[in-house]
């Protein structure tokens, strides 16, 4: 089996819900020894919510926490207790990058910041990935990843222009996008290190992060005094361009039409039909100024088709088409199964479950998931007594005093 490129480096993961974890497991898949860090006392919400199987709830059984936590390694401890706070500052001092993503105050009051982890391992790197970053008036806001979206206007481009009610962006973007970034920056801290012997902080703001999908918009308000207003499915120069039904249950289409070399494609893959002719569709300036009749004329010809049929026709002629996949339809997608874009992984609870795959394939040094994601303290007696030295006598007074809990 092929050697994974970041088998030498330890993460202690603090990460929690999604963009920590996601974070840590990016790491974890590639190679790393991931250590999460979790308690009882306080669950991961990823941890919770409804059971797949009953109607008990349990910590083991979220296939969100399965998906951002698989190949990590999970101890419990109690960071609050004066003594668990001791057994994490061992963990820092043997591991080469620390993850969290809590609000700027958390690690600091349990004594486990930067500053006092740089104490007892100068090297280590540590990224934090809180909403608002670690200063600034509004440092402390808390929020999950559709906070962010809210924050950098993202949901006020997405509602529906001709709509009544405000409607933002449903889908959480600020946590996968913001721990990408995490993982470059870590990288970068991490190849300094090897050069100069130096760990790095590294203060990342999901706030900012998320604000980089908004380029377009931004610059558009900077360049010329233009607010963005809500635009749907809608795009500033492209028609037809949007979301198109299709024959079915609940079945869609995706058609964008960029140029006006497109547009003539697109026109003689349906034949040309003689409203396409008309002069409120010649150009692309007359379209966008006519899109809600160009767009009931192309609903009318793909309501008589199979998305996959849209797409192929208009595949054939150049056009960019595809078919707005449900969750089956992505899991059963030939192309995608073929890429292992989902994983069985086996796991104690819940049997085999697939997971999303590793969608970078490295030629020479491929990721993969090395174990499922990890039960609540699967991993003490290997962390706290083969890599801390504890004896089963420390660690059974500890776990009976609910430090390693």
């Amino acid at each position: 089996m092929q050697p994974l490129p970041f088998e030498r480096i330890r993460v202690l993961d603090f990460g929690w819900v999604w963009a920590g974890a996601v974070l840590g497991h990016v790491l974890a898949d590639m190679g790393a020894e991931v250590i999460k860090v979790e308690s009882r006392r306080r669950l991961d919400p990823a941890r919770q919510g409804r059971p797949i199987i009953g109607d008990t709830p349990d910590p083991e059984q979220n296939p969100l926490y399965h998906n951002v936590n698989r190949g990590k390694m999970c101890v419990t401890v109690d960071i609050s207790h004066a003594e668990g706070r001791r057994v994490v500052e061992q963990l820092a001092s043997i591991s080469d990058i620390v993850v969290e993503n809590m609000s700027p105050h958390a690690l600091a009051a349990a004594g486990l910041d930067y500053q006092n982890l740089r104490r007892v391992n100068p090297q280590v790197i540590m990224v934090s990935c809180p909403l608002a970053g670690q200063y600034g008036p509004r440092n402390e806001l808390r929020g999950y990843g559709n906070a962010a979206g809210a924050l950098v206007g993202l949901d006020s481009i997405g509602a529906d222009p001709d709509g009544d009610e405000f409607c933002g962006f449903n889908h959480v973007q600020g946590d996968p996008s913001s721990s990408q970034y995490g993982v470059i920056a870590a990288l970068a801290a991490f190849h300094h290190r090897l050069r100069t012997g130096e760990g790095q902080y590294i203060d990342l703001s999901m706030w900012e992060a998320v604000g980089t999908m908004m380029g377009v918009a931004t610059m558009d308000y900077v360049m010329n005094g233009r607010i963005a207003a809500p635009q749907g499915n809608r795009h500033a120069f492209m028609a037809p361009h949007g979301i198109y039904p299709c024959q079915g249950d609940d079945m869609w289409v995706s058609i964008a039409v960029s140029t006006q070399e497109e547009w003539e494609a697109f026109r003689s893959a349906l034949d040309s039909p003689s409203w396409a002719w008309e002069e409120r569709f010649s150009d692309g300036y007359q379209r966008a100024l006519h899109r809600r009749e160009l767009d009931h004329h192309v609903a009318q010809w793909t309501s008589g088709m199979d998305a996959y049929e849209v797409m192929e026709t208009l595949q054939r002629a150049g056009v960019a088409a595809m078919p707005c996949l449900n969750q089956e339809g992505r899991y059963f997608n030939p192309h995608l199964q073929a890429r292992a874009a989902y994983v069985d992984v086996e796991h104690p609870v819940l049997g085999t479950e697939p997971l999303y795959g590793i969608p970078y394939k490295l030629s020479g040094t491929p990721g993969r998931i090395r174990r499922h994601a990890p039960i609540m303290g699967e991993h003490n007696d290997y962390v706290f007594g083969e890599l801390l030295g504890l004896s089963a006598e420390d660690s059974r007074y500890l776990t009976e005093q609910k430090v390693l809990y």
